[in-house]
């Protein structure tokens, strides 16, 4: 390994122990530190970790061909210790700054599908819903009178005959017993029929 392969190792792997430090602060500000033992913080830092050490052997491998010294672990201790000591107050505020940036964009898009979707789309089926109502409406009142115009005829003649009821309401009937009443008045329901003619 030359000279300037083991500086650029060093280098690498010192940027390699800020990026570490700034995850690791990054990880815990969304998942928090446990207060008590739970199985899923035992899983979720198990994937980190293994998801920081192929990172990290993914890049020495690139510098280096993977290749691994006692100054590489240094570089990545004063990396680490660089991070703490000056980057760490910055990268959290500009981590809060972020999280609150992406939070007022969300709430910010949210607000407009409710405005420009969401509330066309309630006006427009209440709209819509109305308009049924009244063709229904419409459509009753028609076949209503319809029903009126055909029955009313009917209804007539049975009140001629002896039959008295309500359309659509109570019904009553008033039949007569005598078969001899019943033919009267058909034969004066007849008898009517004849002076209208005339």
């Amino acid at each position: 390994m030359t000279l300037d392969v083991q500086f650029e190792t060093m280098l690498v792997m010192t940027v390699m122990g800020i990026w570490l430090g700034a995850a690791m602060d990054t990880y815990h500000r969304f998942l928090g530190s446990p207060r008590q033992f739970r199985w899923t913080h035992l899983v979720n830092d198990l994937f980190f970790w293994c998801g920081q050490g192929l990172f990290l052997f993914y890049v020495l491998l690139r510098v280096n061909e993977g290749e691994m010294r006692f100054y590489v672990l240094l570089a990545l201790l004063l990396g680490y210790s660089t991070y703490r000591a000056l980057f760490q107050r910055i990268w959290m505020q500009v981590l809060e700054w972020l999280i609150r940036t992406v939070i007022a964009i969300y709430r910010i898009i949210v607000r407009l599908i409710k405005l420009f979707i969401v509330l066309p789309l309630k006006w427009l089926l209440q709209v819509v819903l109305a308009l049924c109502m009244i063709l229904l409406s419409t459509i009753w009142r028609i076949v209503y009178f319809l029903l009126k115009i055909v029955i009313l005829p009917v209804r007539w003649l049975l009140e001629k005959a002896g039959v008295r009821f309500t359309f659509l309401g109570k019904w009553k009937m008033n039949i007569f017993s005598s078969t001899e009443k019943v033919r009267d008045r058909l034969k004066r329901l007849t008898d009517w029929f004849k002076k209208r003619k005339r």
